[in-house]
């Protein structure tokens, strides 16, 4: 009996250990994801002449998704999607930095080129780098329908036309926080009435069904091309509703968007 105690014991001085873990690791994913929900805008700021919306579709592991649309002035709008390279709270704490940085500097960067400049020369420590951010920033101009951008490593934005033409307003820059020297160039693209920008991120694109074909920008553009007389809430919904029936509700990373609808 005395042995039979003594393993006892000695089986659950083995087990609390891992039990303890467990509930550690349980404890930070929730303070990870509360943090992140934080970070993530869901009610965007409005510009005239635009119509404006956000979604997010969370996975099962917490990713490093950031969406902003905050105001520049009475007649510009910044409008940001990036993805912060890895999972878990290291990653939503590098996104934390990078909203911190993001919203530092906007304010009073000349460009989009100077506003990355500056955020990737934040990020990017000293030494070799084991994480990295892409990152679309883009300023929607009132005057001129016009959108400032550049795009530093992130998956294209799609611009599909009133007139039924199809966009990718492309960059590509190097990403954000491995080396400070990067340069980053301004790009600019004219926006009409009735045209639709989407901004994404990969997980977005990325998502698999059951043949493990990803869901892509082809399917995305049906999307948005069948939502033609929807706003930009109901488009985003669409689209967040179409991965999901494709995937079947199976996301392995979060998936994020804006919607810019022009009037």
């Amino acid at each position: 009996m005395e042995a039979e105690a003594e393993a006892g014991r000695g089986l659950r001085g083995f087990r609390i250990p891992g039990l303890a873990r467990r509930r550690a690791r349980i404890a930070e994913e929730k303070q990870a994801r509360d943090i992140q929900t934080r970070l993530l805008q869901r009610q965007p700021p409005q510009l005239e002449g635009f119509d404006i919306a956000c979604a997010w579709q969370p996975s099962a592991e917490v990713s490093g998704d950031y969406i902003d649309v905050f105001e520049l002035g009475p007649d510009r709008l910044a409008v940001c999607i990036a993805d912060v390279s890895g999972k878990g709270m290291s990653a939503v704490l590098l996104t934390g930095r990078l909203q911190a940085a993001v919203r530092e500097f906007a304010p009073g960067a000349e460009s989009p080129a100077e506003l990355c400049t500056q955020v990737n020369q934040t990020l990017s420590g000293p030494g070799p780098q084991t994480r990295y951010v892409t990152m679309f920033y883009g300023v929607l101009e009132r005057g001129g329908r016009r959108l400032r951008y550049e795009s530093a490593g992130h998956c294209l934005p799609v611009l599909v036309r009133g007139d039924g033409g199809v966009e990718f307003p492309a960059s590509f820059s190097g990403v954000i926080g491995i080396f400070s020297h990067w340069l980053y160039q301004n790009q600019e693209v004219e926006l009409r009435a009735g045209d639709c920008l989407v901004l994404v991120t990969d997980g977005l694109l990325s998502a698999e069904n059951r043949r493990r074909e990803e869901f892509g920008y082809k399917r995305l553009i049906a999307t948005v091309e069948k939502a033609r007389v929807l706003g930009a809430v109901e488009t985003s919904r669409e689209i967040v509703t179409a991965v999901a029936k494709f995937s079947g509700g199976k996301f392995r990373d979060d998936a994020s968007l804006i919607v810019v609808r022009v009037a």
